[in-house]
């Protein structure tokens, strides 16, 4: 112990010879100061580059709903959900608004000219408006923060904004920055990727359609059509930008492959979460093959039309085939069903066991827990569980199309053939899809509800992207949606039944069609409004009693 006590001495003396001798920098140069930090337009862009990795990705959102069920009952979906003492979605976005904010505020000292670091700082302020949409849509009123707090800061106990106010908040934000960033094409090869014009524009009119169709329905503002119309001037100006396209570069079965590793910088991808091989990769690929994203329900297989005629299934003269052979009732669908579901005889690959027919059987992967089994986002490529690097799309040129098509409804209650064909109709002629083009006079003709049609078109089209249940929410269908039993597959009097898929106890779990019952009703509620909210996370609410009330019901 002495022997170790001297040489430290000895090291001691000698470094306060040198630091007599010469000025010393021991400043750590992996990780810089602020004094040193904030210099140059590099370091502004660091400092946004960080901001990136907290984006949304892959995510088992939908098994929320009603669409999707997961590897067991979900608590969110069954309303059966109590308030947790934590929420990482409340503490990590406010972590998240902290980084934003100290860029934007470090910019109103910098000592270089301000146009160098423009784009950056503009950067910071999309992905703070990204994160109050974040904050938002799951807690509706929150403290809208715009500087970066000490420990003596008074809005540590801030009281909750109101929702309205948080939707402006976000809505004015995207407007102020959208010009003072590049256009897609503008960007260099290295820049793929960051913010461009089309995602602040189309983020704004996310944003603007969830608040507007919040507004009509559930009437925390009276504004709700001056709202749409900011989705639906944002959206248009993202479709007339020529910057987009959907995707078709892989002919028939573009729909799928968008989502895997062809569908990297898509012409369609507006804003994405991306993966590098051996840098920053994810393990989506198996685990959809395992089973793991979750599996479609009834309910959202019975959503596609029928190719032929662009007829509901219920229809009598839809063509619909019926359910005898397992095939059947995928036949004449829309191809997206074909290009989501992984049906029985499917030659597909795995990104474990290389090429394989898809077999019916609840095991047999890609595991199912519905007798339905999900194809859409199993990437093909060969690789370790955690291996795969295919990027995750957050917005996309479809969901722009829709958005336009739906905040044009919604706020006149009526949309024309020519924004139909704009839209809705774009988007179902992609290559591979091709389906019957969605008219006012084909609605009317066929007894059909044209804004039922514009929800159908939006949920198949986003399925397994996470939108489901917060669309239930803003259309306030949730209590009538999500009440009934989760279903699966028809198993009586089909080539199921004949091959014995289902156990003996498990085929007794049929409704009166025949339908596999997943979850029954008696296990499934849904309490208005508590359920079309969240709780605050109980701890937040101890350490600040201002953020009290809580949400509706809690």
């Amino acid at each position: 112990m002495k022997k170790y006590i001297s040489i430290i001495s000895a090291l001691i003396a000698i470094l306060m010879v040198m630091s007599g001798c010469q000025d010393m920098d021991l400043l750590p140069k992996e990780n810089l100061s602020d004094p040193q930090f904030w210099k140059t337009p590099a370091d502004y862009k660091k400092a946004a580059n960080l901001l990136y990795d907290r984006m949304e990705s892959f995510n088992t959102s939908d098994s929320e709903s009603d669409i999707a069920y997961g590897e067991g009952a979900n608590s969110v979906s069954n309303g059966t959900y109590i308030a947790n003492p934590s929420d990482g979605n409340w503490n990590d976005r406010f972590t998240d608004v902290r980084n934003c904010n100290k860029i934007i505020e470090k910019s109103e000292v910098y000592e270089g000219d301000p146009s160098e670091i423009e784009r950056y700082v503009a950067e910071a302020r999309f992905f703070r408006a990204y994160t109050y949409w974040r904050l938002m849509k799951r807690f509706a009123d929150v403290p809208v923060i715009t500087k970066t707090l000490n420990v003596d800061s008074p809005e540590l106990f801030a009281h909750r904004d109101s929702q309205a106010k948080v939707e402006d908040f976000i809505l004015s934000e995207l407007e102020a920055i959208y010009t003072k960033l590049p256009k897609q094409s503008e960007l260099a090869a290295d820049d793929r990727g960051r913010i461009t014009q089309g995602a602040v524009l189309a983020l704004k009119a996310r944003v603007a359609l969830f608040a507007g169709t919040w507004a009509k329905y559930h009437n925390h503002r009276t504004d709700y059509k001056d709202v749409l119309e900011q989705a639906i001037v944002a959206a248009e100006k993202v479709r007339t930008s020529g910057e987009y396209s959907l995707y078709e570069g892989s002919g028939a079965e573009s729909y799928r492959y968008l989502f895997i590793e062809e569908g990297d910088d898509a012409p369609e991808a507006i804003l994405s979460n991306r993966y590098f091989k051996d840098i920053r990769m994810h393990s989506q690929a198996h685990g959809v093959y395992w089973g793991q994203r979750g599996t479609p329900t009834k309910k959202l297989a019975e959503m596609y039309l029928c190719k032929s005629t662009g007829l509901p299934i219920d229809d009598p003269n839809s063509g619909f085939e019926g359910y005898s052979r397992m095939a059947d009732e995928f036949k004449n669908r829309d191809p997206r069903m074909t290009q989501t579901f992984l049906t029985p005889g499917t030659t597909f690959l795995s990104p474990q066991d290389g090429q394989l027919v898809s077999a019916p059987g609840f095991e047999t992967r890609p595991n199912t827990k519905t007798g339905y089994k999900l194809w859409k986002f199993m990437g093909e490529e060969r690789t370790g569980v955690n291996d795969s690097y295919y990027d995750y799309h957050i917005i996309r040129y479809a969901e722009v199309l829709l958005i336009l098509a739906e905040a044009t409804f919604e706020k006149d209650d009526k949309i024309s053939n020519e924004v139909l064909n704009n839209t809705i109709n774009v988007v179902r002629s992609r290559k591979g899809v091709e389906m019957p083009a969605l008219t006012n006079e084909f609605v009317q003709a066929n007894g059909l509800n044209m804004q039922t049609e514009i929800r159908r078109e939006r949920t198949i089209e986003l399925a397994f992207e996470g939108f489901r249940r917060d669309d239930l929410r803003r259309w306030k269908t949730a209590e009538a949606e999500l009440v009934g039993a989760l279903k699966g597959f028809r198993y009586k009097d089909s080539e199921y039944a004949e091959l014995k898929v289902l156990d003996d106890e498990s085929a007794k779990k049929l409704d009166e069609n025949g339908f596999y019952i997943v979850e029954p009703e008696t296990n499934r509620k849904f309490v208005a409004p508590k359920n079309y909210y969240y709780s605050l996370p109980l701890d937040e609410t101890k350490l600040n009693p201002n953020l009290l009330p809580n949400n509706p019901g809690w």
